[in-house]
């Protein structure tokens, strides 16, 4: 089970302030479940519904973290998504080019960087995959992260997670639907390093979201490789 201490936060018109917290995870694997979806997609509603309802899952940030993806690639069919940002699409494509996906497509879910075709029958199960332990503690706008696992040349992600949104949909496949989503990637960085440790600071608009319910999470993985290896999380 993840460590997951919240030191203190305060959240003042969508701007997250954050004191310090502080994210640990175990040695055992937290898997982190890609969603990639778009609303310009009739088939993607239910994908994303099944997304919200892990927000009641017992393994939530403990055996699991789940995030959206959104992608840019229906807009053509009439409805721009916003909550598409740069990088997305070209993610899921990394993960077709390593094996992990078998086309490009949508909505295409991965598990701990596996095709997972059946997430709407089966639930997230408990790895006990033992990769090392990821840590990571945000002071302000100090963040400092390290591992204790896989040596070598690794990339830390980082992403703001947008929560209980809701978009009226006027064009389009779902044209006249109100999509709700959670678990949106709205932003999305990522660092180097060579010694499994990390002392970055973040930009205050990187912290900021017009959404009112935000969450953030992070992950390892190696370069040229998107399969994540280990991971933390929290809502805010």
């Amino acid at each position: 089970m993840n460590k997951i201490i919240l030191m203190s936060f305060i959240l003042i018109s969508a701007s997250l302030k954050a004191e310090e917290f502080f994210l640990e995870s175990e040695e055992t694997q937290t898997q982190l479940i890609e969603l990639y979806t778009s609303e310009g997609c009739s088939s993607c509603p239910p994908a994303d519904r099944w997304l919200s309802s892990l927000k009641s899952h017992s393994g939530l940030f403990k055996a699991f973290i789940p995030v959206a993806f959104h992608v840019g690639y229906w807009d053509y069919i009439g409805w721009k998504d916003e909550l598409a940002i740069k990088g997305n699409e070209a993610r899921q494509r990394r993960h077709h080019k390593k094996g992990n996906f078998s086309a490009v497509y949508t909505p295409g879910v991965v598990n701990a960087g596996k095709e997972w075709r059946r997430w709407h029958v089966k639930q997230p199960q408990v790895s006990s995959k033992n990769v090392g332990k990821l840590t990571l503690n945000l002071n302000n706008q100090e963040l400092t992260a390290a591992f204790d696992g896989k040596k070598g040349w690794l990339i830390l992600n980082v992403a703001l997670m947008g929560m209980d949104i809701e978009t009226q949909v006027r064009a389009g496949e779902n044209h006249g639907k109100t999509l709700k989503h959670d678990f949106v990637a709205l932003k999305h960085l990522t660092f180097v390093s060579s010694d499994n440790s990390w002392d970055v600071k973040l930009s205050q608009d990187f912290l900021q979201s017009k959404h009112k319910n935000v969450g953030l999470v992070a992950w390892i993985e190696e370069q040229n490789n998107p399969t994540p290896i280990q991971a933390v999380g929290t809502l805010l």
